[in-house]
C-alpha cells in the first residue's frame, strides 16, 4: 500500500505539471520548473522512482493484470513520458534535458560541421542541467531501446522524443540522436519487426521525419540499414499502408529532396545517387500517387487531425510550382479522375479543402507560418 500511494501521489503531481506547461503561464512554469531543478531531480529519480521494476502483485489494481495500461506503475510512467514532451516541445529549455558532457558535445558538432552553435546551447544555465554520467534525454532512449515491441510506451517514448526535436531543424540535435543510435532503432521496429500498432508507426515515421530533415547523414544512414530491395519494400508498404500515419515523413523528405537538388556538394549528390527513399520520392508518378491519395483521404465536412494531409499535399504541389510543373501535376490528376469515372471529385474536393483551409488558418499566424516554413 506505502508503494501504491507513493506512485498515486507522484502521478498526480506530474499530471498537474504537465497541464500547467501547456497552459498560458507556460513560460513562468518552465522557468520555476527550471530554478527549482526538477529536470535533473527526475533524472536522479530516474532508476528508482520512474523506471524501476516493481513485483506484479503489489500493483494490480482489482480486476486488472500487470500489464493493463490502468495500473498505477503504467500510468506513471506514460505521464512521465507526457511531461518530458510538454517540457521539451518548441521550448529552449529542452536542453535542460542533458548534462554538461553532453551540451559540449552538441558544441563540439557543431564545430566539426562548421556551423554555428545553437544559440538556445549557448544561453542554457549550467547549473540546472542534469547532472551524472547521463542526462535524461539519454536515459529515455536507453530505454527506448529495450521496450518490448508489445509494450504500450513506445507511442509516449518516440513522442517525448520528437519533441526534442520539434521546432527549428537543428543538425547538432539531430546528429547527437543518430550517433546514439536511434535512426536505426527506428527502422528496426518499423521494418524488422514490422510494427503493427497504428498509433506507435505514426508516432515513429514523425520521429523519424524530424530525425532526417535536411540530414545528408541521416539519409547515408538510412541508405545503410535498408540496404536491400526487400527491406525497402516492407518499408514502403508501411508508409502505404497508411498515408494518414506517414504523410509527416513523405513531407519531410520531399522537402529535404528539394533542398539538397539545390545544393551544390559531393556528399548530397552522392546521397542524391544512392538513396533509395529520395530516388522513389522524386519520381513524378510516386508524387502523383501520394497527391490523389493525400486529396482523397480528407474531406471538409470530416476533417480531424489528418489535416495534416492536405498540408503534406500543398507541399508538394507548392514545391512543382516552384519547379514550373504545376500544371502537368494538376492534368495528371484530372487524368486519374477520368480514370476512376468520377470526373472533377478530387479536384473540387480539393478545392473545398483550399478554402476551408484559408478560412481557418490564414488568421493564425502559427499554424500559417509553419507551412511557409
Amino acid at each position: 500500500m506505502k508503494i501504491m500511494h507513493e506512485i498515486m501521489y507522484k502521478l498526480e503531481v506530474l499530471y498537474v505539471l504537465c497541464v500547467l506547461l501547456m497552459g498560458r503561464q507556460r513560460n513562468q512554469v518552465h522557468r520555476m520548473i527550471a530554478e527549482f531543478k526538477l529536470i535533473p531531480g527526475l533524472n536522479n529519480l530516474f532508476d528508482k522512482l520512474i523506471w524501476r521494476k516493481h513485483s506484479a502483485s503489489a500493483l494490480v489494481l482489482h480486476g486488472h493484470n500487470q500489464n493493463c495500461d490502468c495500473s498505477p506503475d503504467i500510468t506513471l510512467k506514460i505521464q512521465f513520458l507526457r511531461l518530458l514532451q510538454s517540457f521539451s516541445d518548441h521550448h529552449e529549455n529542452k536542453y535542460l534535458l542533458l548534462n554538461n558532457q553532453e551540451l559540449n558535445e552538441l558544441s563540439a558538432i557543431s564545430l566539426k560541421a562548421n556551423i554555428p552553435e545553437v544559440e538556445a546551447v549557448l544561453n542554457t544555465d549550467r547549473s540546472l542541467v542534469c547532472d551524472g554520467k547521463r542526462g535524461l534525454l539519454t536515459r529515455l532512449l536507453q530505454v527506448m531501446k529495450k521496450e518490448p515491441a508489445e509494450s504500450s510506451f513506445r507511442f509516449w517514448q518516440a513522442r517525448a522524443v520528437e519533441s526534442f526535436l520539434r521546432g527549428t531543424t537543428s543538425y547538432a540535435d539531430q546528429m547527437f540522436l543518430l550517433k546514439r543510435g536511434l535512426l536505426e532503432h527506428i527502422l528496426y521496429c518499423i521494418v524488422d519487426s514490422e510494427c503493427k500498432s497504428r498509433d506507435v508507426l505514426q508516432s515513429y515515421f514523425d520521429l523519424l521525419g524530424e530525425l532526417m530533415k535536411f540530414n545528408v547523414d541521416a539519409f547515408k544512414r538510412f541508405n545503410k540499414y535498408i540496404n536491400t530491395d526487400a527491406k525497402f519494400q516492407v518499408f514502403l508498404k508501411q508508409i502505404n499502408s497508411s498515408l494518414v500515419d506517414s504523410n509527416m515523413l513523405v513531407r519531410c523528405v520531399t522537402l529535404s529532396l528539394d533542398r539538397f537538388e539545390n545544393q551544390v556538394d559531393m556528399k548530397v549528390a552522392e546521397v542524391l545517387s544512392e538513396c533509395r527513399l529520395l530516388a522513389y520520392i522524386s519520381q513524378v508518378p510516386t508524387q502523383m500517387s501520394f497527391l490523389f491519395r493525400l486529396i482523397n483521404i480528407i474531406h471538409v465536412q470530416t476533417l480531424t487531425q489528418n489535416v495534416s494531409c492536405l498540408n503534406t499535399s500543398l507541399v508538394i504541389l507548392m514545391l512543382a510550382r516552384r519547379k514550373e510543373r504545376l500544371p502537368l501535376y494538376l492534368r495528371l490528376l484530372q487524368r486519374m479522375e477520368h480514370s476512376k469515372k468520377y470526373p472533377g471529385f478530387l479536384l473540387n474536393n480539393f478545392h473545398n479543402l483550399l478554402r476551408f483551409w484559408q478560412q481557418h488558418y490564414l488568421h493564425k499566424d502559427k499554424d500559417s507560418t509553419c507551412l511557409e516554413n
